[in-house]
């Protein structure tokens, strides 16, 4: 039987932390321990109550929420979903606090005072259930800046067999684990790349301009109908499917469909992805399965083995949550699970083969 998660919810409006209470203590595995109108109130919470989650709003006075998380990951490391609205705040700071060890973001509807928080009650929930079990360790190697110029892999010799293409699957836990590869990647890498990362379609551009920040591959959202280019990487916008076609020896078209229902309820999916992929690119495609929630990419990554493409996992230990790489590995659609330093290592041997 699962133990109940312990929350502890951080927001400087009184309607709000009431509200938020009221929904979560009525969940089933789910207890408020605790609530804090800012964030010195919420250090000296989480150290008394020692919850699972912490809910934590990022406008607040005396002390923001990217402070807070700072000083949670320092004294009292746990589990932070950043919970808050997004017309007043800097586009960057929810990727900056995934950065410094926040394990997921949710934007509150309708502004910092949400009047419609209860239709996102199940959401809210749900979410909460599935980052308890992140790992704690992950999360705070995170915060260890990276180091741009250490370990820059590049090919000896990439044969001349047409062009070929990586696609990486994230979702929590992803962007940080996605830097990481990008960082140790040349910048004119002899392969396309294609990434699925569950993330907003509000921060779909301020993401792509992240990992093109670590000087790795260059780095563009997606565009329709836009022809692939070696040496750039591609990130998938929140809210609309990536898929590849048109592939020849020399060239293939990307296509995002907003339409199409999400598959395994996120959209972009890795599915959608992997499985236009394998027909595209066959024996010359590589995907790889991060951390995160949920099983997408299992079923794309069979296609992908079935067309003669690789696919590798990220290993349990490296993983802030080992959902997505567990699918895979248990549908037998990955070749094996290994560690996130090992992942740029990989890609580098597959373009020498």
């Amino acid at each position: 039987m699962r133990e109940t998660v312990k929350v502890l919810i951080v927001d400087d409006s009184a309607y709000m932390r009431v509200v938020l209470r009221d929904m979560l203590s009525s969940e089933e595995g789910l207890s408020v321990v605790g609530t804090a109108k800012d964030g010195i109130e919420a250090i000296e919470k989480a150290k008394a109550c020692s919850p699972d989650v912490v809910l934590l709003d990022i406008q607040m006075p005396k002390m923001d929420g990217i402070a807070t998380l700072q000083r949670l990951m320092k004294e009292h490391p746990t589990r932070v979903i950043m919970l808050s609205a997004m017309d007043k705040v800097d586009i960057d700071l929810p990727l900056r606090a995934l950065e410094m060890g926040a394990v997921e973001f949710i934007s509150k509807p309708g502004g910092p005072i949400s009047v419609d928080i209860v239709k996102y009650r199940a959401h809210i929930a749900r979410t909460i259930l599935d980052v308890s079990g992140a790992r704690i360790e992950v999360l705070q190697k995170a915060r260890i800046p990276l180091q741009l110029d250490k370990e820059r892999l590049k090919p000896r010799e990439v044969p001349e067999k047409g062009l070929k293409a990586i696609a990486i699957a994230a979702s929590t836990g992803g962007p940080r684990a996605l830097e990481y590869i990008f960082s140790r990647l040349p910048r004119n890498i002899p392969a396309t790349i294609f990434v699925v990362q569950h993330i907003p379609a509000l921060f779909s551009e301020s993401f792509a301009r992240r990992l093109d920040s670590v000087k790795g591959p260059r780095t563009s959202v997606a565009t329709d109908c836009a022809q692939v280019k070696e040496g750039h990487a591609y990130v998938a916008p929140g809210g609309a499917h990536l898929l590849v076609s048109k592939c020849s020896k020399t060239g293939a078209l990307m296509r995002l469909d907003g339409s199409m229902p999400p598959v395994q309820f996120v959209k972009p999916s890795a599915d959608v992805l992997f499985e236009s992929a394998s027909i595209c690119f066959g024996p010359r495609l590589l995907a790889i399965i991060l951390t995160g929630m949920g099983m997408d990419g299992a079923k794309g990554a069979k296609a992908v083995r079935t067309a003669g493409g690789r696919v590798l996992a990220q290993d349990e230990k490296t993983s802030v949550i080992y959902g997505m790489p567990r699918a895979a590995v248990n549908a037998g659609a990955a070749e094996r699970a290994i560690p996130l330093d090992e992942i740029p290592k990989e890609i580098v041997r597959f373009l020498e083969e």
